[in-house]
This record gives C-alpha cells, sequence and structure tokens, in this order.
C-alpha cells in the first residue's frame, strides 16, 4: 500500500504564522484584541497539532496496513502438497557403472525423432535415422542422464488411496546377446516405479519390468528405504528392468524345447537375464516433473505434455511430423523380426524379434485403474 506525501500538515503550520503575526501588529491597539488574538493564534495552534496528531495516526495506520499486505502477499509460492509427496516417495535408482544406454528427458530425444501415423492412422514415433540393421546403435541411444527427468505422476485414485508413479523414459533400449546377435531391442522404453498412499501413509511399492513387474510391501523388507521414504531400486544393463536386489534376474525364456526329448527345436532356446548392481545412483527426488494424472495438469509451473493423451489420430498442432506437435501412440521404429537377412518373421518360434516394436507411453499403461501395477 503506498502512502503519499502528508499535505495537510504542512498548510497547518502555514495557518500558526499568520496568527501569530497578525497577533504582533494588534498588540497596540487593545488589550481585548490581544486576548482575541492570543485565542485565535492559541486555537490555530491547538488545530494544527490535532490535524498533525490525525495524519500521523493516519501514516501509522497506512504503514501498518502496507506490512500487513507484505506479510500477507510476500511474493512466494506455497509448495503443491502433491509435488511435496512426489518428492518425499521419489525412488533412488541404481544403474550398473558401464551402463551405456541412460534416461534422457522425452523432449531431448524428440530432434532425433519423426512422429508418422501408422495403418489405423495413430501417431507413432521413429528415429529420423534409418536403421541398417534391427541391432544397429544410433549416438542419441546413449540419452543423457545429466537433463533426464522423473516424470511422477499424482493419481488420486478414491477412498484415500493416491499412487505416486514416477516414468523414467530411455531413448533406447538394449535386448540380449544369444547366438551371434540381439534379440529384444527397441527404440525408446518406458519404465516406472509406483508407491502407493493409502490415507497418506506409504503402503506398497511396484517395480516394472519389461512387460510385467512385482509389488512388494512397503515395510515387508524387501525394498531397502533411503532415509527412511525413498525405495531403491536397482535398473538392468541396457534393457532398464527394475528390482529390488542387484544380481542377475531371468524375465523370459524364448524358444521351444522338445518335453520327451528335451531338446531345443527353433532356432535358439535360452533364458534372457537382467544383469543390476549398485554402480551409480540417481536420486530422482532432485528431478521431479511434478503432473496430475486425472487433473490432466502439471505441477509447480510444469506443463501438462502434448503427447500425455489417448487420442492417437490426433495430428497436433504446427508439423504434425514433429514429436512434440502431439500424441504419440508408440515411442520407436516398428518391429524388424528378420534374422541372418532373412525378411520372415520367426517370432512364434523364438518368442522375440531382434527389433521389437517401440513401446507405449505413459498414458496407455495400466497403471492408472485400481490396481496397483
Amino acid at each position: 500500500m503506498t502512502v503519499g506525501p502528508l499535505g495537510c500538515g504542512d498548510s497547518g503550520g502555514g495557518e500558526d504564522e499568520v496568527g501569530e503575526t497578525q497577533s504582533t501588529e494588534d498588540a497596540d491597539e487593545s488589550t481585548e484584541s490581544e486576548t482575541e488574538s492570543s485565542t485565535d493564534a492559541g486555537t490555530t495552534e491547538s488545530e494544527s497539532s490535532s490535524e498533525e496528531e490525525s495524519e500521523s495516526e493516519s501514516e501509522a495506520e497506512s504503514e501498518s496496513e502496507s506490512a500487513e499486505e507484505t506479510d500477507t502477499d510476500t511474493g512466494v509460492v506455497e509448495p503443491d502438497p502433491r509435488q511435496t509427496a512426489l518428492e518425499t516417495y521419489a525412488p533412488r535408482i541404481y544403474f550398473p557403472a558401464n551402463e551405456a544406454y541412460w534416461p534422457s528427458s522425452a523432449e531431448w530425444a524428440f530432434p532425433f525423432l519423426e512422429r508418422f501415423p501408422d495403418g489405423q492412422g495413430q501417431y507413432w514415433v521413429r528415429s529420423a535415422a534409418e536403421l541398417g540393421s534391427p541391432s544397429d546403435v544410433l549416438p542419441f541411444f546413449s540419452g543423457e542422464l545429466e537433463t533426464a527427468p522423473v516424470y511422477g505422476f499424482w493419481a488420486d485414485k478414491g477412498g484415500g488411496v493416491v499412487d505416486l508413479v514416477y516414468f523414467i523414459y530411455y531413448p533406447y533400449n538394449r535386448g540380449k546377446e544369444l547366438a551371434d546377435t540381439v534379440w529384444g531391442n527397441h527404440v525408446g522404453d518406458w519404465e516406472h516405479i509406483t508407491v502407493r498412499l493409502v490415507d497418506d501413509e506409504p503402503s506398497q511399492v511396484y517395480l516394472s519390468a519389461h512387460s510385467f513387474g512385482g509389488a512388494y510391501d512397503w515395510d515387508g523388507g524387501e525394498v531397502e528405504l533411503f532415509e527412511g521414504t525413498h525405495p531403491v531400486v536397482y535398473s538392468a544393463w541396457g534393457s532398464h528392468g527394475f528390482w529390488a536386489q542387484p544380481g542377475n534376474h531371468v524375465y523370459m525364456t524364448i524358444g521351444e524345447v522338445d518335453p520327451f526329448f528335451d531338446i531345443c527345436i527353433t532356432l535358439i532356446c535360452a533364458d534372457l537375464v537382467d544383469e543390476t548392481s549398485a554402480g551409480v545412483a540417481w536420486d530422482t527426488w532432485e528431478v521431479v516433473y511434478g503432473l496430475d494424472f486425472f487433473e490432466q495438469e502439471g505441477l509447480e509451473g510444469a506443463e501438462w505434455p502434448a503427447w500425455m493423451s489417448e487420442d492417437f489420430t490426433d495430428p497436433g498442432r504446427g508439423d504434425p511430423a514433429l514429436p512434440s506437435a502431439g500424441p504419440i501412440y508408440r515411442w520407436g521404429n516398428q518391429e524388424d523380426c528378420s534374422v541372418l537377412g532373412i525378411p520372415i518373421d520367426i517370432t512364434d518360434m523364438i518368442g522375440v524379434c531382434r527389433l521389437e516394436d517401440g513401446p507405449t507411453g505413459p498414458v496407455s499403461k495400466g497403471t492408472w485403474g485400481p490396481e496397483l501395477e
């Protein structure tokens, strides 16, 4: 509140000087005149003093009101409790020290991708540079951990149940090397971790790994808690499945074995194994990009991403070939199941292609339903 100059006080002082001059000039005329002049001067001084006191009180009140407004409106934005919760329970993620395919923001990868409609008109993204073979690696596949966020979603499911869902984006998923080739590659990768709150208290943790995952009780001891609130999880080298413990984890068996002779009757039979270790720690609570899933809004100044929409046939705004233009159904190149240059699909015999379809994004995952997943 702005306080103006005290103009009335200046005017009161002028009246005092006039009154005193008149009293001196009339002093020789009569005692009665002196008395009247003195009375007039005294009255003027009293009125002036009263006006100055009143203005001083008014100034003090104005300053008080200004102080109250400053205290009430400090310009400091109060923390959003949803963002606070997302940061409080965000995970510590360990990557192997020799990881080659790190996370990044989705937006960091966009300059290396192009958006296109599939046969049903749904928009995918794929690498702008062509892959010469299903196992080719492009430079941007390495990601950029230094600028990567974790996309943290507040999902209020009602009845006191809130899921805090942390999605991590990777430009690339490296498959497993078997029989002199790599199986299960795909451009783009989304993995997630969910912390379930029940009546504002953590209850369970869900860790995704490829097309499945596992739930753990918060106090069950299977998932370590850093500082009591941050689940500690381990990301597999190259393929990024999340696990509660370091070590080797078999997540899939490919090929087919004859049950009678116990021999492989397909091109290859093998276990696919995720390897995890405590190499590089990533404290994601420092980089939470907060979003409210059901309100479809960003938290604390964050923008709701254009790609977080299920209207996959929407060309979006501007050039539809730009990944930032609108919704994205699948986040990578289409599958290539050829082997040794033979353009035939042998998925039925093995169970996995050398290059799989790019994954669906966060908006398509089952995690938004009532079940913990």
